[in-house]
């Protein structure tokens, strides 16, 4: 009964944050969400690299 109880807690509280991300960036949120799979996909790619270098 815990555990239904917190995963519905979960679940309501992944569903305001969501509606909210939605409702305050409309369709920019969209490049938001771009801007933030981009920056990640350097930030690994700078790391793969470096790992690449070491002997």
């Amino acid at each position: 009964m815990k555990d239904s109880s917190l995963l519905l807690l979960a679940g309501a509280l992944i569903a305001v944050v969501a509606w909210t991300f939605w409702h305050f960036l409309g369709t920019d949120g969209f490049a938001v969400i771009n801007l933030v799979v981009l920056v990640g996909l350097a930030v690994d790619n700078f790391r793969l690299r470096r790992q690449l270098k070491r002997p």
